[in-house]
């Protein structure tokens, strides 16, 4: 038992916390909000040592002030014991990540229209991540700094959830991270993090960029055999001409990836609520089709076929659905 959430199996562990399935133990909390929720949970080892409860805390805080139908919600912030905890929203579905790597053993492509429409999506929340202020309208400058793939959630419903906020930067947040040590994953880095200057949401617009030209050519952009050579890559900033690389890439398409990955990040998108509107502009011309989250839905279960109904009815036989 966690206060009043009865968990139920793990989901996940990460370098920090452990994710679990739970659900809410009072059946009048139960009728209010979702009966079944995810939560992570500071590792016990970890909980006893100051730094890294100080850094679970920071997350929740950033957590807890965000509120974007494409960001994981947060249901609560708490404490047990000395453990904290965050009750999030549970996300039924595959990470995009999932998705490219099943198109990589079908020996198929992901749709370009529908990648745009997804990154669209996180560029949205982006945008909205951004330009958060604190209650006296100061700027919180919040930056994620590790937006990736695996970080991308699509719902069976088809609906997209940026996720992990844990290597967010915010202005006077508690804890720093220590100088010369780098924090995300290394092939989705900005020039900046790679050469350790100061970042700003930019850097976010980068690895989105970084992202895209991955879930449309079916390649790795900037990741080598080390992490050296990757950081080599990223300061040398050759980035292939997707064209060249996928028969019919859109031309419209490529001018969008490139200037989210511009080396200078004065030379791209000024802000991600810019990209998200170019991303849009080039769905919309691309597809004339049904909605774009039934796309997303239709294409999770292409890609892992049954799938949702084996979860349901695990769940449902559990008396949890």
């Amino acid at each position: 038992m966690l206060g009043r959430y009865e968990l139920l199996e793990p989901l996940g562990v990460g370098g920090m916390a452990t994710l679990h399935l739970a659900r809410v133990r009072d059946p009048a909390e139960a009728e209010k909000e979702p009966r079944l929720v995810a939560i992570k949970l500071i590792k016990e080892d970890l909980a006893a040592r100051a730094e890294y409860r100080d850094m679970f805390r920071d997350e929740a805080g950033i957590l807890a002030r965000l509120s974007h139908p494409n960001i994981v919600k947060t249901l609560e912030v708490g404490v047990v014991g000395e453990r904290p905890f965050i009750a999030m929203e549970l996300l039924l579905g595959r990470s995009v990540l999932d998705l490219c790597e099943a198109c990589k053993e079908r020996g198929t492509t992901f749709p370009m229209d529908l990648a745009a429409w997804i990154c669209a999506r996180v560029a949205n929340a982006l945008h909205y991540a951004h330009a958060l202020k604190d209650a006296d309208a100061t700027p919180l400058e919040l930056i994620h700094r590790d937006v990736n793939p695996s970080n991308v959630h699509i719902t069976y419903d088809g609906d997209v959830k940026l996720i992990d906020f844990g290597l967010a930067r915010v202005r006077r947040r508690a804890t720093r991270s220590t100088q010369g040590i780098v924090k995300g994953k290394v092939s989705y880095f900005s020039p900046e993090q790679v050469n350790q200057h100061e970042v700003d949401h930019r850097t976010d617009i980068f690895s989105l960029g970084a992202s895209l030209w991955e879930i449309t050519t079916g390649r790795w952009l900037w990741k080598r055999d080390t992490d050296v050579e990757t950081i080599l890559a990223i300061r040398q900033g050759s980035v292939p001409d997707p064209t060249a690389l996928v028969a019919g890439y859109p031309e419209e398409l490529w001018a969008i990836v490139w200037e989210a990955l511009m080396p200078q990040r004065d030379d791209r998108y000024a802000d991600a609520g810019a990209m998200a509107k170019d991303l849009d502009a080039f769905v919309q011309r691309q597809s004339g089709g049904p909605a774009m989250s039934a796309r997303a839905s239709a294409f999770v279960e292409a890609m892992f076929p049954g799938e949702r109904a084996r979860r349901e009815s695990r769940l449902s036989a559990l008396g949890l659905w």
